[in-house]
């Protein structure tokens, strides 16, 4: 019997650059040679935040309001937030 492991790949959010709006989730390896965000997008590393987050690289942790700005992952007004 032979047993195959899938490995998944790591969660990566796709950040505008413009406004530090996460605009996708994907799963991606990391490896730019392969596929790259558009021009304008970064991709970040996490299982935390997600679409319509904003991303705060100088944050800690997950915010639970739009006024979190200290946090990471910064929840916007419409986007399940406590606001």
């Amino acid at each position: 019997m032979k047993i195959t492991y899938l490995l998944k790949m790591p969660n990566y959010h796709i950040i505008d650059t413009t406004n530090n709006i996460v605009d996708n989730s994907v799963d991606w390896s990391g490896d730019t040679s392969i596929w790259k965000p558009d021009d304008g997008f970064i991709g970040v590393a996490s299982t935390e935040g997600g679409i319509g987050w904003k991303y705060n690289s100088s944050g800690v942790g997950v915010g639970t309001t739009s006024g979190d700005t200290s946090s990471m992952w910064i929840p916007q007004i419409g986007y399940g937030t406590t606001v």
